[in-house]
């Protein structure tokens, strides 16, 4: 199967430019190849008036209509020339007041409609019913695109390191910046939250295991939430006493090179 080159950017409501703050509102999608453009906006709104009380929701409606109207639309593909992003480029540089674009990447995928969905589940993972959200197994999936994303070469995705039990914990290594991380995903999207808390208690005692081997590059990734309820506050509480954890939007920052505070910014995103 051919593959398209994906180029996606992230639409984020910035309140105040001065703080940097910002929340994903949308999610921009560009198929040179195709002839085509989307624009996928966020459904729940909710988190956005929470985010800013002093929101003006008519003005972000308009504008996010007014994107879908530029944006979802099909012209005539382009072929014959290597696909580059100057269109989404021309199209977005005046936007840099409270609605600003990410940095425009480009994935090349031979499951187009698979690939987007992931990147809609990624960055506006919030529209999703409770019910339809992200196992482990769907976290891992994430991380495993988030590192075919960044063009990551030295990513071992099925690490050797066993426990004392002689099982592979980890679901992957990577070198990044020098140093190579073993990385866990897990989620916080259990309905049984005795099930979570055996998982974890499960990998710390994992964790205490490699510590004492001398593994000390080891993070956590987990699905995207804000840790809003008691169960989730304690299962985060535990692991990020003995490891760094990361929601996967912030584990995508950290892969794009951006200084993060874990815990300060675990709301907004």
């Amino acid at each position: 199967m051919n593959s398209k080159t994906i180029f996606y950017t992230i639409c984020r409501y910035v309140p105040d430019i001065i703080r940097g703050e910002f929340i994903n509102v949308g999610v921009l999608t560009f198929i040179p190849e195709l002839g085509k453009s989307n624009f996928q906006k966020t459904r729940n709104l909710t988190r956005v008036i929470n985010f800013d009380d002093e929101l003006e929701m008519d003005v972000l409606k308009a504008l996010l209509e007014s994107l879908e109207i530029q944006f979802n639309n099909r012209f005539q593909p382009i072929l014959g020339k290597p696909p580059t992003p100057d269109y989404l480029k021309n199209e977005l540089v005046y936007f840099v007041n409270q609605i600003q674009f990410s940095e425009i990447r480009a994935l090349n995928s031979s499951t187009v409609e698979e690939d987007i969905k992931d990147l809609h589940d990624m960055y506006l993972y919030y529209d999703q019913k409770k019910s339809n959200r992200i196992n482990a197994d769907r976290v891992k999936r994430l991380v495993s695109k988030l590192f075919t994303l960044n063009e990551l070469k030295d990513v071992d995705r099925r690490p050797n390191e066993q426990n004392v039990f002689k099982q592979h914990p980890f679901d992957f290594s990577v070198s990044l910046k020098g140093e190579t991380l073993l990385i866990k995903a897990l989620s916080f999207d259990y309905t049984n939250y005795n099930r979570l808390y055996t998982e974890i208690k499960s990998f710390l005692f994992d964790l205490s295991y490699f510590k004492e081997m001398g593994y000390e590059n080891i993070k956590v990734v987990i699905n995207n939430t804000s840790i809003e309820n008691d169960s989730e506050k304690l299962a985060y509480d535990l692991l990020s006493k003995e490891v760094d954890v990361y929601t996967v939007q912030q584990f995508a920052e950290l892969l794009n090179g951006a200084e993060i505070q874990r815990t300060e910014q675990l709301s907004i995103f």
